[in-house]
Protein backbone atom coordinates (compact mmCIF):
# COMPACT_ATOMS: atom_id res chain seq x y z
CA UNK A 1 0.00 0.00 0.00
CA UNK A 2 1.37 3.40 -0.88
CA UNK A 3 1.33 6.47 1.27
CA UNK A 4 0.69 10.05 0.21
CA UNK A 5 4.04 11.64 -0.47
CA UNK A 6 4.95 15.33 -0.42
CA UNK A 7 4.34 16.96 -3.77
CA UNK A 8 7.41 17.65 -5.86
CA UNK A 9 7.94 19.65 -9.02
CA UNK A 10 8.89 16.55 -11.04
CA UNK A 11 6.63 13.52 -11.34
CA UNK A 12 6.78 10.37 -13.42
CA UNK A 13 3.51 8.46 -13.89
CA UNK A 14 3.57 5.00 -15.46
CA UNK A 15 1.16 2.08 -15.64
CA UNK A 16 1.71 -1.39 -14.21
CA UNK A 17 3.40 -3.53 -16.85
CA UNK A 18 4.62 -0.62 -18.97
CA UNK A 19 8.26 -0.19 -19.95
CA UNK A 20 8.74 3.36 -21.25
CA UNK A 21 12.04 5.17 -21.47
CA UNK A 22 12.09 7.97 -18.90
CA UNK A 23 14.14 11.12 -19.33
CA UNK A 24 15.36 13.71 -16.84
CA UNK A 25 17.54 16.78 -17.23
CA UNK A 26 20.00 17.13 -14.37
CA UNK A 27 20.14 20.77 -13.25
CA UNK A 28 22.12 22.88 -10.82
CA UNK A 29 20.55 24.82 -7.94
CA UNK A 30 19.61 27.67 -10.29
CA UNK A 31 17.71 25.28 -12.58
CA UNK A 32 20.28 25.39 -15.39
CA UNK A 33 21.05 22.13 -17.18
CA UNK A 34 24.27 20.69 -15.83
CA UNK A 35 27.14 19.69 -18.11
CA UNK A 36 27.90 16.03 -17.32
CA UNK A 37 30.74 15.65 -19.83
CA UNK A 38 33.35 14.92 -17.15
CA UNK A 39 33.38 11.11 -17.24
CA UNK A 40 35.60 10.87 -14.16
CA UNK A 41 33.04 12.70 -11.99
CA UNK A 42 29.96 11.43 -13.87
CA UNK A 43 30.96 7.95 -14.97
CA UNK A 44 27.77 5.96 -14.33
CA UNK A 45 24.50 6.47 -12.50
CA UNK A 46 21.45 4.86 -10.93
CA UNK A 47 17.72 5.56 -11.25
CA UNK A 48 16.33 4.80 -7.80
CA UNK A 49 12.75 4.59 -6.56
CA UNK A 50 11.83 3.49 -3.06
CA UNK A 51 8.88 2.91 -0.75
CA UNK A 52 8.52 4.98 2.46
CA UNK A 53 10.08 2.16 4.49
CA UNK A 54 13.24 2.44 2.36
CA UNK A 55 12.61 -0.65 0.20
CA UNK A 56 14.11 -0.05 -3.25
CA UNK A 57 11.73 -1.04 -6.02
CA UNK A 58 13.85 0.39 -8.86
CA UNK A 59 17.64 0.48 -8.88
CA UNK A 60 18.56 0.64 -12.55
CA UNK A 61 21.49 1.94 -14.55
CA UNK A 62 20.92 5.26 -16.30
CA UNK A 63 22.21 6.18 -19.73
CA UNK A 64 23.86 9.56 -20.29
CA UNK A 65 21.84 10.58 -23.34
CA UNK A 66 23.26 14.06 -23.96
CA UNK A 67 26.00 14.70 -21.43
CA UNK A 68 26.61 18.36 -22.34
CA UNK A 69 22.91 19.15 -21.73
CA UNK A 70 22.54 17.06 -18.56
CA UNK A 71 20.05 14.63 -20.12
CA UNK A 72 19.87 11.11 -18.70
CA UNK A 73 17.44 8.29 -19.48
CA UNK A 74 16.31 5.04 -17.94
CA UNK A 75 14.18 2.38 -19.63
CA UNK A 76 11.89 0.55 -17.22
CA UNK A 77 12.04 -3.24 -17.19
CA UNK A 78 9.19 -5.65 -16.44
CA UNK A 79 10.22 -6.17 -12.81
CA UNK A 80 10.08 -2.39 -12.16
CA UNK A 81 6.35 -2.09 -12.85
CA UNK A 82 4.84 -5.28 -11.42
CA UNK A 83 1.49 -4.98 -9.58
CA UNK A 84 3.23 -5.28 -6.20
CA UNK A 85 5.10 -2.03 -6.95
CA UNK A 86 1.95 0.02 -7.67
CA UNK A 87 1.78 3.17 -5.58
CA UNK A 88 3.07 6.70 -5.09
CA UNK A 89 6.77 6.64 -4.27
CA UNK A 90 9.90 8.80 -4.15
CA UNK A 91 12.84 8.62 -6.50
CA UNK A 92 16.18 10.20 -7.31
CA UNK A 93 19.12 9.81 -9.63
CA UNK A 94 22.53 9.09 -8.19
CA UNK A 95 25.47 10.08 -10.36
CA UNK A 96 28.55 7.97 -9.67
CA UNK A 97 32.21 8.76 -10.28
CA UNK A 98 34.70 6.38 -11.88
CA UNK A 99 35.37 4.68 -8.52
CA UNK A 100 31.65 4.00 -7.96
CA UNK A 101 31.17 6.64 -5.26
CA UNK A 102 28.19 9.00 -5.39
CA UNK A 103 29.34 12.29 -6.89
CA UNK A 104 25.89 13.87 -6.89
CA UNK A 105 22.23 13.14 -6.12
CA UNK A 106 19.28 14.88 -7.74
CA UNK A 107 16.37 16.36 -5.88
CA UNK A 108 13.76 13.72 -5.20
CA UNK A 109 10.84 13.28 -7.57
CA UNK A 110 7.44 11.62 -7.33
CA UNK A 111 7.19 8.27 -9.05
CA UNK A 112 3.69 6.87 -9.49
CA UNK A 113 2.99 3.35 -10.72
CA UNK A 114 -0.73 3.17 -11.52
CA UNK A 115 -2.86 0.06 -11.41
CA UNK A 116 -6.45 0.11 -12.60
CA UNK A 117 -8.80 -2.88 -12.46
Amino acid sequence: MSMNMVGRSTEFRVKVGSKPTLQLTITDDAGTAKNLSNTVTYNTGKWKVWKPDGTLIINGNIIYDTRSSGIVTYTLVTSDTVIANAGNWSGEIELLDNSGAISEQTKTFNFVIEYFL
